[in-house]
């Protein structure tokens, strides 16, 4: 648990997890807290396990959202006060009851950002609590509009706010595509249902047609101890050469070097909890034309001409084959959809910074 305070605005509790681990959810909300630090004042309870695992994981969850109910009395008498705290679609739920119950109780104003599709796709009794304790006085935070109205079909929803987390990621200028092999890449972290056997599948298909393609993978293991990932690369490098490379875990410069050097990005991904995958918000912002499938928000941030979001529940190599034939042999079509790629990406970064120029102006009000 931190503290960081400034002299004017909002006292704002802060229930979240941050990095570590890195993961899309955690990184956002860092970058969120970054940006509102300096308008109002905060108080930061990280409520993260770390890399903590088996039963430390669940001791370290549970000791780290006691200290945050704890802050949250402590700070219970500044006359303006906001909590903000992420939504846990799992067990964790419980701790989501547990503190928005406290807030609602102590006369908190509560904004609730949520991360995942899993509960706005499916009921889920726990979301659902956690909706009817702040129906009246919070507000959902959400990705985009799909997952707003996605919400209120299934929950007690009231105000909601949109806060893309693209606002955190500005547009980088962007070199003429390259010549020769043309590259592909993906990157997350390594979880199967991701897209990382479709992507190989794609690698396949287009060698089998005699294509000068190669696929750069980068990532690490999400669960400690999950060898099938790395086992899937090993099978695919085995068989497909020196077209297929596994590079690890990427610090922030290697993973803009990496952005930088790919002609393609992919994420096909099936991930239950998929909700705005921020390494498609990187590609767009690197100019990288990106082929992924229309789900959670990824339809609307994707936008036209910036590559492929192949229907759900289609064969993705089938639809991404005939992009990557053509972008093989012509460049110049390729460079066409890279540079509209780029200006989506500065769009959706100018209209995220309104977002989130909006939720600081909300917890002022």
């Amino acid at each position: 648990m931190s503290t960081r305070a400034r002299a004017a605005g909002p006292r704002v509790v802060a229930v979240a997890p941050v990095p570590p681990p890195l993961q899309g959810a955690a990184a956002t909300t860092a970058g969120i807290l970054d940006y509102i630090g300096p308008h109002v004042e905060l108080r930061v309870a990280n409520v993260s396990p770390g890399t903590a695992t088996g039963l430390a994981y669940h001791l370290t969850r549970t000791w780290r959202n006691l200290k945050a109910m704890a802050l949250l009395v402590a700070n219970s008498r500044a006359p303006r006060r906001v909590l903000y705290m992420t939504a846990d679609g799992g067990l964790g739920a419980f701790y989501n009851i547990a503190v928005a119950g406290l807030g609602t109780l102590l006369g908190y104003r509560i904004f609730l950002h949520h991360h995942s599709f899993a509960y706005v796709d499916r009921q889920n009794a726990r979301v659902a609590t956690v909706a009817r304790i702040i129906h009246r006085n919070g507000v959902h935070v959400v990705l985009c509009q799909a997952m707003a109205d996605g919400l209120r079909a299934r929950y007690p929803i009231g105000a909601t706010l949109e806060l893309s987390s693209a606002a955190l990621l500005p547009a980088r200028p962007r070199e003429a595509p390259r010549n020769g092999v043309l590259r592909m890449g993906f990157l997350s972290n390594l979880i199967i249902e991701k897209g990382l056997d479709t992507s190989i599948a794609l690698l396949r298909a287009a060698r089998s047609e005699g294509l000068a393609v190669e696929l750069a993978i980068a990532g690490k293991p999400y669960t400690p101890g999950d060898t099938e990932p790395l086992e899937l690369i090993d099978r695919a490098k085995a068989e497909l050469g020196d077209s297929i490379s596994y590079l690890g875990a990427l610090s922030e410069d290697e993973k803009n070097a990496f952005l930088e050097g790919l002609d393609v990005f992919l994420f096909p991904s099936r991930y239950v909890n998929e909700a705005q995958p921020r390494a498609i918000l990187e590609a767009l912002a690197n100019g990288v034309p990106v082929l992924t499938v229309a789900r959670s928000c990824i339809t609307t941030d994707m936008g036209a001409g910036t590559g492929l979001c192949a229907p759900r529940d289609a064969d993705f190599v089938s639809h991404a084959l005939p992009l990557i034939r053509q972008w093989a042999t012509d460049r110049t079509a390729l460079a066409t959809v890279s540079r509209t790629a780029q200006a989506r990406g500065e769009a959706l970064h100018a209209n995220g910074l309104s977002h989130l120029a909006a939720l600081v102006d909300a917890f002022r009000s």
